[in-house]
């Protein structure tokens, strides 16, 4: 855990960014500084988000949009650099040769081993690999074959041992601590983590930090976004936050959807998210859900599979190659003529993404390399048309003042063209 203060909340934005070495020293003279301070917010709140036939889901979630807070500063980001007539270059947020990230979590709340091995064959039938989170207290009699998951790709983490999230520190530390014992003991090496409900709350991040998790999943902290350290209390979390889309199969059977209104749900999210580049995470539960409702799974699993240019992976899978992305050090000269690029990076796998002002990129290797602006292959970028999340008043607070005025005239202008 690091020290952090408000002030210094763009910085650690644009910092997990991965931009280049003069954008951050423009940082003085970018607007919305104060107003990012909602960016540590951690305070849960009831959203509903938008459904079909005016059927509209809700979940508790983080009361802050961090996905859009986050956005409106790249935003801000940009056109603070254009205005110097420089590009916009940060590291790209997938390895090269993907456009986006699919990931299929499940959630094993009173999952009995009938249910629990029916979502198994889904992921066979479809070969998905997918994150288990485990509730070692309802699964604990057939754990070694859970381990065996392992070795057909899955990945396998904890959930809890009782299915809560406490306000404590200590019924936490006994809950974590008692189900990470059994699935190790299992021969199962833990390293995330996602709670019960999504709750999240600064008792539950000290016990996750004192046990050396790697990464947890919870929308009340963020969701629908990319990966990011939570910022709270002016410090910064050293768990990585791996948000997910918080409605599933089990929110849209409480709305009373039938089968073929939950397809056409997850058809336009999965499409949506798709044309914005913004990761596909979504999650279910084997109990009263997934057994009920196969065929949802099954278009929800093919849908996210036949994407063209779509990185299939776990959390564990996403999270190592995240702290890699932030690991890589880099810095670019840029000249009237070309893009040098100044790194000890030997792996091809990452990449910079380099943005200018007439709407086009480029991709480029994150290697030593002199780039002519001619010889780099500009591509113009697709207009976006969608939001980064579905939820029905995305500009209500925090959001206000300034910020909004930003906001509501960055969406009136995204419907021609975005940054």
């Amino acid at each position: 855990m690091r020290n952090i203060s408000s002030n210094n909340i763009l910085l650690e934005i644009l910092r997990q960014e991965k931009c280049a070495n003069y954008i951050l020293e423009l940082i003085p003279h970018m607007p919305y500084n104060e107003k990012l301070k909602s960016f540590s917010d951690y305070t849960p709140a009831k959203k509903t988000f938008s459904g079909i036939e005016g059927k509209h889901p809700s979940e508790t979630v983080s009361k802050t949009n961090k996905a859009l807070l986050r956005e409106s500063t790249i935003i801000a980001a940009k056109q603070t650099v254009f205005q110097k007539k420089l590009p916009y270059i940060h590291l790209a947020y997938f390895p090269a040769g993907y456009s986006n990230v699919c990931t299929f979590r499940v959630d094993c709340d009173k999952s009995e081993r009938s249910t629990f091995f029916n979502v198994v064959d889904h992921a066979s039938k479809n070969d998905f690999p997918m994150t288990w989170f485990i509730e070692v207290g309802a699964q604990e009699s057939f754990l070694k074959d859970i381990a065996d998951l392992r070795s057909f790709g899955h990945d396998v983490q904890l959930h809890c041992y009782q299915h809560i999230t406490y306000d404590n520190y200590i019924d936490n530390e006994r809950n974590i601590q008692k189900g990470k014992g059994l699935m190790e003991s299992a021969g199962i090496p833990i390293t995330g983590f996602a709670s019960p409900f999504g709750k999240w709350n600064p008792f539950l991040n000290q016990v996750l930090e004192e046990m050396k998790f790697a990464y947890s999943s919870e929308f009340a902290m963020g969701y629908d976004d990319l990966p990011f350290f939570p910022v709270f209390n002016n410090t910064i979390s050293s768990v990585l936050q791996i948000p997910v889309h918080p409605i599933c199969i089990g929110s849209l059977r409480d709305m009373l959807y039938p089968k073929d209104e939950m397809i056409e749900y997850f058809d336009r999210l999965i499409k949506m998210k798709f044309e914005r580049n913004s990761p596909i995470m979504l999650y279910g539960h084997p109990r009263n859900e997934i057994d009920r409702f196969p065929e949802v799974t099954d278009f929800i699993l093919s849908s996210m599979k036949n994407l063209p240019g779509i990185w299939l992976t776990t959390y564990t899978g996403f999270a190592e190659w995240w702290k890699k992305r932030l690991m890589a050090d880099y810095s670019i000269h840029i000249d009237n003529e070309s893009i040098t690029i100044n790194t000890d990076n030997t792996d091809e796998r990452l990449q910079l993404r380099i943005e200018r002002r007439d709407f086009t990129e480029a991709y480029l290797p994150l290697l030593p390399s002199v780039n002519p602006f001619s010889d780099i292959n500009w591509l113009k970028k697709e207009h976006r048309k969608s939001a980064p999340t579905i939820e029905i008043e995305t500009l209500s607070p925090p959001y206000s003042g300034n910020l909004k005025k930003h906001l509501i005239s960055y969406f009136r202008q995204r419907k021609i063209r975005t940054y």
